[in-house]
């Protein structure tokens, strides 16, 4: 039997021992070495994933800056295509809306404030633009209305020299008809260049208010269908320095009213006297306003708001911004917003009382064409009278027929009325007193001379001339007559009076005597 040595033994388990402990670190280094690579491999999924989430996060991003820059390029190219240009026109026509943003995401963005600072800037560049070129506009029609007018002032002096010159009967007629167009062609220049700024260009003296009225009729085509009557009862005037833009006002609203109605119709003027002034009522029988242009006019005539020629459309409405510069200036008042009676229009002209003054009639005595002051006495009411003829002071027989009631009769006399009770009788209101004057005389015309019914047609603007020849018919056929006479007649009349200032002239001319005196 083999022996076997102790320390054998004890040497397997040694190397026993050594091998399992070889074999663990190596296991544990296995173990250590896949745990390592576990967790590369772990941290290059992760970084895969990272990397994946970075690439999709970078790919939305992308995709929002896309869609915010095809956003913005859309908001950009409706601001220049959309909403500027209607900014623009909502300027000039303030109906016109201004669209919003075309992307309400947008609001209260920095585009969004930067676009409506864009805005705002061309807003103000485009008004200060328009009002620089309207204000050369106005200059330029300033500077040639100023030219204009100066040269049909001339033309007015010669033609008025021409009616003193000549006594044909045609050429008076034809005179007069080319001073009533000149005069219709003053107006019109005359307005522009108010509207444009410029003063109404003439500087006049205290006038009585039925003058200037009728002054205004004189300057309107059709001025034959005006009516002018008054309610007065004292010679009221206007001071100098606004006796010519009540004049350019009247004139501009007869000219309205008389174009917006038929031609058969007639235009009422009557002049009141109120508390604190005087009014000159218009009524026409037209077709009236809505309620848009009674809006404009109201705005036009109020003269508070800033004027612009642009802003009176094509053809230019600018007979109330006219007036509208007139009322800023002088402080009268125009308004427009009442219908007239007969279905128009009626437009009132409030001259307050600053603007007013009394002349006296004897020293100052009105035209023969404007409307008689409605003076009429207060006498003792007769019951009998009263009932049987209420309307008896408003025919004109009766207003002319009794010398009682224009001149009050001598102390003594039989049958003299009693002083009356009026203001004017009171010591302590000192009002200029006046005659009542005859409407007969005024009414006769001088055919001798025709130009002297010319000439006091309108004394508050010399050379402009109311009485044409129909209105002189009118003038010379008697109170109550049936028919005005035809133009025959009245021409017949003319050259046979005519006739007779010329053969009056040449025989005073041979005539020794007569050539002696002078």
């Amino acid at each position: 039997m083999t022996h076997i040595p102790e320390w054998l033994p004890f040497l397997v388990a040694t190397l026993t021992t050594g091998g399992l402990l070889a074999v663990g670190r190596l296991l544990q280094r296995t173990r250590r070495t896949l745990r390592a690579v576990g967790a590369e491999r772990d941290t290059a999924a992760a970084a895969r994933r990272n990397a994946e989430s970075e690439r999709d996060a970078a790919v939305r991003r992308s995709a929002e800056l896309d869609a915010a820059g095809a956003e913005l390029l859309a908001e950009t190219r409706h601001l220049v295509e959309e909403r500027m240009p209607r900014l623009v026109t909502h300027l000039a026509h303030q109906h016109v809306a201004v669209p919003g943003l075309k992307h309400p995401a947008l609001a209260g963005q920095e585009v969004d404030r930067l676009h409506r600072a864009a805005l705002e800037r061309l807003s103000a560049a485009v008004v200060a633009e328009r009002d620089r070129v309207d204000q050369a506009a106005q200059a330029v029609m300033r500077g040639a209305t100023t030219v204009i007018q100066a040269q049909s002032y001339r033309l007015q002096s010669r033609i008025e020299r021409m009616q003193h010159r000549y006594d044909n009967a045609d050429l008076a007629a034809d005179l007069l008809e080319l001073d009533l167009l000149n005069e219709q062609n003053l107006r019109r220049v005359q307005a522009a260049g108010v509207l444009c700024g410029a003063t109404p260009g003439l500087t006049r003296s205290d006038s009585h208010l039925g003058d200037v009225v009728v002054g205004a009729q004189s300057r309107v085509p059709g001025y034959h269908r005006v009516q002018v009557t008054s309610q007065l009862d004292m010679p009221v005037a206007v001071v100098a320095r606004a006796v010519e833009p009540i004049a350019v006002t009247v004139s501009e609203l007869l000219a309205n009213a008389v174009h917006h109605s038929h031609g058969t119709l007639s235009v009422d003027v009557s002049l009141h006297q109120a508390e604190s002034g005087a009014c000159v009522v218009i009524d026409d029988a037209g077709v009236g306003m809505h309620r848009d242009e009674i809006e404009f006019a109201t705005r036009m005539l109020s003269g508070q708001h800033p004027l612009l020629l642009s802003e009176l459309g094509d053809p230019p409405r600018s007979g109330f911004a006219t007036i509208g510069r007139l009322v800023r200036q002088h402080g009268f008042s125009v308004s427009v917003d009442k219908p007239a009676p007969y279905g128009g229009v009626r437009a009132v002209v409030f001259i307050p009382g600053h603007l007013l003054t009394v002349l006296d009639q004897e020293t100052r005595p009105m035209s023969a064409m404007a409307p008689p002051v409605d003076r009429r006495p207060v006498a003792e009411p007769r019951p009998s009278a009263a009932l049987d003829a209420p309307a008896a002071l408003d025919e004109p027989a009766a207003l002319d027929a009794p010398a009682a009631l224009d001149e009050p009769a001598a102390a003594g006399e039989p049958g003299a009325p009693g002083p009356m009770a009026s203001p004017a009788e009171d010591p302590a209101v000192s009002l200029p007193r006046r005659r009542r004057r005859r409407p007969a005389a005024p009414n006769r015309v001088d055919h001798a001379n025709p130009t002297n019914h010319v000439n006091h047609a309108n004394p508050t603007n010399q050379g402009t001339q109311v009485d044409k020849l129909d209105q002189v018919d009118q003038a010379a056929a008697p109170e109550g007559a049936a028919e005005p006479e035809n133009p025959e007649d009245t021409r017949a009349t003319w050259a046979a009076f005519q006739s007779g200032t010329a053969s009056g002239r040449a025989a005073a001319e041979h005539d020794p005597a007569n050539g002696a005196a002078e």
